[in-house]
């Protein structure tokens, strides 16, 4: 199992917290907080812990997300994803600047070059793996039920973008196992595929979850995906 989280609704690095005099520390430093989570439950159980982070590009501290796995040893137990949008792309073709936007006040506070962005991304991932990218705008045109609000983040892989509290089951297919000779078995795979499908909704209702929300939005969604 894993988790998936979008930090974007954090307030920047450095931004006042009005009640306290106090400055917030930014999500990378949040992201902390979950990764040592992580390794302690790790260390407990028998598989290692999993999680996305995303963050959109219009963050404020989206340069500090990009390079955070540039640190030795950080953020071992995350996967990263910068969220793009349509104003993004649309920028980057005009050659134009984005604005970057404070998620507190809804304002923005700086203007940013997306070619510096995405060359930053590439960067670093060719340095480190990570971050990949999410395209939000697409995948939530293709959500098909809307009504239930806004994708924001995916599981931990990335395979299958999810609502706040939805899960998905998975599985995967041994293809090996589904040839003749040099062709493919269509027959037999048709028939695996059918059976593991029918298995995975089968595995929604036999899983145990640890709180309500994900049970029924669970049942509700029935999100699977067969590799």
């Amino acid at each position: 199992g894993g988790t998936g989280f979008s930090f974007s609704a954090l307030r920047p690095r450095g931004d006042v917290v009005q009640e306290t005099g106090g400055v917030a520390g930014g999500p990378v430093s949040f992201m902390r907080i979950y990764d040592a989570a992580t390794e302690q439950i790790r260390q407990g159980g028998r598989r290692r812990g999993a999680n996305m982070g995303v963050l959109d590009v219009t963050h404020p501290d989206i340069e500090a997300f990009i390079t955070a796995k540039r640190e030795e040893g950080a953020f071992r137990n995350f996967n990263l994803s910068v969220a793009t949008t349509e104003a993004f792309w649309r920028a980057l073709d005009e050659g134009s600047t984005y604005a970057l936007v404070n998620p507190r006040t809804g304002e923005a506070v700086a203007e940013a070059d997306p070619r510096r962005i995405l060359d930053l991304v590439a960067e670093t991932a060719w340095a480190t793996g990570d971050p990949g990218l999410l395209f939000l705008d697409p995948i939530n045109d293709a959500n098909p039920t809307p009504a239930l609000g806004r994708i924001a983040a995916t599981n931990p892989c990335g395979e299958v973008p999810l609502l706040p509290y939805e899960a998905c089951v998975l599985g995967s297919v041994n293809l090996a196992l589904h040839a003749e000779g040099e062709s493919v078995a269509w027959g037999t795979l048709r028939e695996t595929v059918h059976t593991a499908v029918r298995l995975l909704d089968n595995t929604i209702e036999a899983s145990h979850f640890p709180i309500p929300d994900l049970e029924e939005r669970v049942a509700a969604t029935r999100k699977i995906g067969l590799g």
